[in-house]
């Protein structure tokens, strides 16, 4: 039961009413312009009579209720032009199928035989620098050693084939670069991953890249388009 005053003022009869909202099972959290029309008028039934709703406070309650609808329409409004830019950002990203592109990370996609060239960029010059390839179960399949390589970018052109001469099976795989000084201290080494955008989707407004059949990525982590 829900206690209701019948008036407009404090020495008003009291009214004894089931909650409008109880019944119709609304969610306090998540009331709407419907919900507050709803107690309005149940405010309005169980008034007393010989002590009917003062003019001057109807007139105050019809115009909060006017100003909400205002607000809850523009809010309408906000949440439609929202999702009509989204959509039209989603459109934009049609145009990347096909290109080559360039994120941070060390995945190397292989697909159709094909392996996708990236590059590594070192922070030293480095006399010593070995490449391990590994596939998606993390077992090495490919050990490069590139020897003497000169601070800068460098790219990784791997043929495909595993360390026993055969081509590896289509799919992700992953690489890491050991390089070192003369003195033997560990040169720092910023990872990329490059490849021809294949495939894109979206879930839950997020838009998710392929690249070369197998690297998925967040949009956002795209660096460079060539």
């Amino acid at each position: 039961m829900n206690v209701i005053s019948a008036g407009g003022g404090w020495g008003a009869p009291i009214v004894e009413t089931a909650n409008p909202f109880e019944s119709a099972g609304v969610d306090r959290r998540k009331l709407d312009r419907d919900d507050f029309m709803r107690l309005f008028i149940t405010q309005l039934q169980h008034q007393d009579p010989m002590k009917p709703m003062d003019s001057y406070e109807m007139a105050s309650q019809l115009a909060q209720f006017s100003s909400m609808e205002a607000t809850m329409q523009m809010s309408d409004n906000m949440e439609k032009l929202l999702d009509y830019q989204l959509s039209q950002n989603n459109l934009q990203l049609l145009t990347l199928i096909g290109k080559n592109i360039e994120t941070a990370g060390n995945e190397i996609g292989v697909a159709d035989g094909q392996v996708a060239a990236t590059n590594f960029v070192l922070e030293a010059a480095a006399p010593f620098s070995m490449v391990y390839i590994y596939n998606s179960a993390g077992h090495l399949v490919r050990t490069l050693d590139l020897g003497y390589r000169p601070v800068g970018q460098h790219s990784l052109s791997w043929d495909g084939l595993d360390n026993n001469g055969t081509q590896v099976n289509d799919g992700l795989y992953r690489y890491r670069v050991d390089a070192l000084t003369a003195d033997g201290s560990q040169v720092g080494v910023e990872l990329r991953s490059s490849g021809r955008v294949t495939g894109l989707a979206f879930d839950s407004g997020l838009a998710t890249i392929t690249i070369s059949g197998h690297v998925q990525k967040a949009v956002s982590e795209i660096t460079r388009v060539h």
